[in-house]
């Protein structure tokens, strides 16, 4: 990838981008998950023991140590039967997740853009040999990996890319039913598209995000609100250009 890193909105439309995975964030749920892991190690359970690393890779990833969420993501991996492609597709992408989490603390502590791409490349490998080697049939990781990749082309400054992986993103979520998710893709794309200038495309998508979002009812309230923010935004921003 060349060129300069892209942020992911203008001053005006400073949002965060919806994410899918999230990590445990109880510090109980570490001790629970070790036992887990050191039981199943002790009676030879690799399987077990893959899926526990991974539970622990979640939970320090939630607690904001990404150092201990690497390891176990790879330990993990490291764990999975070479058959289990699935599940080595889902630890790469973790993996890939937290070279992304890298990323926006590099940024946010201004360090130099040699270390900024560093990680974005990291992220960027290890999310395309996840969806790799994903099952065609695994509908819901495909959503996110897609999803996941978008964000990160759009992080490269490459928008033909990121729009792609979104609306793949989008495609598998509504074929698995979960509008949540493309809710949730939708807005990212209309950020992207605010970002690049494209303010009348942004608006349709961020009009689509909150006509999904509008199907759950009370329970995606917050998310009703910050679409309606962003709608807002991408208005002001037009009338201001």
């Amino acid at each position: 990838m060349s060129g300069p890193l892209s942020n992911t909105a203008p001053d005006k439309l400073k949002l965060i981008p919806r994410e899918i995975q999230r990590g445990t964030r109880r510090p109980e749920c570490v001790e629970a998950y070790q036992e887990s892991f050191d039981l199943a190690m002790q009676i030879g359970d690799r399987p077990l023991a893959a899926v526990a690393a991974f539970s622990l890779g979640n939970a320090h990833l939630g607690l904001r140590d990404l150092d201990e969420a690497e390891r176990w993501y790879s330990k993990s991996l490291e764990l999975r039967a070479e058959g289990d492609v699935l599940g080595r597709a889902i630890s790469l992408g973790q993996l890939g997740h937290v070279a992304l989490e890298r990323l926006k603390e590099a940024r946010k502590a201004k360090k130099p853009e040699s270390e900024l791409r560093r990680h974005l490349n990291e992220a960027l490998r290890s999310h395309h040999h996840s969806l790799e080697m994903t099952p065609p049939d695994a509908i819901g990781q495909l959503a996110v990996v897609h999803n996941q990749l978008g964000w990160i082309h759009d992080e490269a400054g490459d928008l033909d890319r990121a729009l792609h992986h979104y609306r793949e993103s989008i495609r598998f979520e509504e074929v698995q039913g979960n509008l949540y998710g493309a809710a949730q893709t939708r807005y990212n794309v209309a950020l992207t598209l605010a970002s690049a200038g494209r303010l009348p495309d942004a608006r349709e998508y961020a009009l689509a995000a909150l006509r999904n979002f509008q199907t759950y009812g009370a329970s995606a309230q917050k998310d009703i609100q910050d679409t309606l923010d962003l709608i807002s935004k991408i208005a002001k921003a037009a009338g201001a250009g």
